[in-house]
C-alpha cells in the first residue's frame, strides 16, 4: 500500500513558533561532503569555508513516527543539534517529544547524521530530558567524525551565527530518511539583542538575538565568532529568536553526568 506523507515541526511553547527565513543570498560552500550550505547575507569565501567546517558539529536530527491508528502515515520531527562529545548530542526537547512519549503501540525512530555524512545516519537513545526548559540530551549508537563544541558566554550587541536545517530552495522541508537523501543546512549573521532575557513570563536562562532562525533551526547554535556555542535556539516570541544560554546548558549537562542523578538510556520513554 502506498504511503501518505505528513511532514510536522513543533516548535516549543504554546504560541511560540519559529517562522520560515526570509529570502537572503545563498551560497554553497564545497568543505562538507555535500554541497548544501544556504548562507544569508553576505559572507566572504574564507568565513563560507571556516562555517561550512564547523557546520558538521550541529548535527541533524530526524524523528520518524508510526502511530497504531493511522499506519499508513509517516510523521516526522526534524531539528539540528549541539555535538557535545563525540557520541553526545544536545538539542530542544519539542524537536523528540513525540518519539519521548510514544504510546503503546506506536512505532518510531531518532537518528542524527552530521551535515557531511547525511548518508550515514546514527542511531541515537534519549538519556535525560528538561521540557520546561526545552533541553535533550540524547546518546549515540556511534560517533561522530566532528568537533565537539566549546562554550562561552554572550556578550550585548555580539555578532553571532546561528546554524539549522530549514526548507530547502522549493520551500519544502527535506528530510533525512531513505527517499529524503540530503538536508539543508542555513547559516546566518545576527546580534545578541539581550544576553540575559526576562521578558518571557516562567522562561529563566535565556537570552535573544535579532530574529534569525528558520522551520528546522530549533535545536541549533548560536555561535560568537570564534566558533564557541553562546546558546541554543529554542523559540520566536515577540519579534525575536531566543536561546537557551551556555550556561544553562552546560549546568544541564553537568547534572546528566552526577553520580547522584545517574544518566537512564531509554528507547522511547524518558526518565529524566
Amino acid at each position: 500500500m502506498q504511503k501518505s506523507w505528513k511532514r510536522m515541526l513543533r516548535f516549543g511553547m504554546s504560541g511560540m513558533f519559529a517562522i520560515a527565513l526570509l529570502a537572503g543570498q545563498t551560497g554553497l560552500a564545497a568543505a562538507q561532503a555535500v554541497n548544501t550550505i544556504h548562507f544569508t547575507g553576505y559572507f566572504d569565501k574564507q568565513l563560507r569555508a571556516q562555517l561550512a567546517v564547523t557546520a558538521d558539529s550541529f548535527p541533524v536530527v530526524n524523528v520518524r513516527l508510526v502511530k497504531q491508528d493511522e499506519p499508513d502515515t509517516v510523521y516526522y520531527d526534524v531539528g539540528t543539534s549541539i555535538l557535545i562529545s563525540k557520541d553526545e548530542v544536545l538539542t530542544n526537547y519539542h524537536v523528540i517529544q513525540d518519539y519521548a512519549e510514544l504510546s503503546d503501540g506506536d512505532e518510531g525512530t531518532l537518528t542524527v547524521a552530521s551535515p557531511g555524512h547525511l548518508d550515514k545516519p546514527v542511531k541515537a537513545k534519549i538519556v535525560k530530558t528538561d521540557p520546561v526548559a526545552d533541553m535533550a540530551l540524547l546518546k549515540l549508537d556511534k560517533e561522530i567524525d566532528a568537533q565537539p563544541v566549546t562554550f562561552a558566554n554572550a556578550k550585548d550587541n555580539q555578532i553571532v551565527y546561528t546554524i539549522g536545517f530549514p526548507k530547502n530552495s522549493a520551500g519544502e522541508l527535506v528530510l533525512l530518511d531513505e527517499d529524503f537523501p540530503s538536508t539543508y543546512n542555513t547559516i546566518a549573521k545576527s546580534r545578541v539583542f539581550n544576553s540575559q532575557d526576562s521578558d518571557v513570563p516562567g522562561k529563566k536562562g535565556i537570552g535573544s538575538i535579532v530574529k534569525s532562525v528558520a522551520q528546522g533551526n530549533s535545536g541549533g547554535p548560536v555561535l560568537d565568532q570564534n566558533n564557541r556555542v553562546i546558546g541554543m535556539m529554542t523559540f520566536v516570541y515577540g519579534g525575536r529568536t531566543y536561546y537557551i544560554t551556555s550556561k544553562t546548558l552546560q549546568s544541564f549537562i553537568k547534572e546528566s553526568e552526577s553520580p547522584g542523578k545517574k544518566q537512564v538510556v531509554v528507547a522511547g520513554k524518558v526518565s529524566s
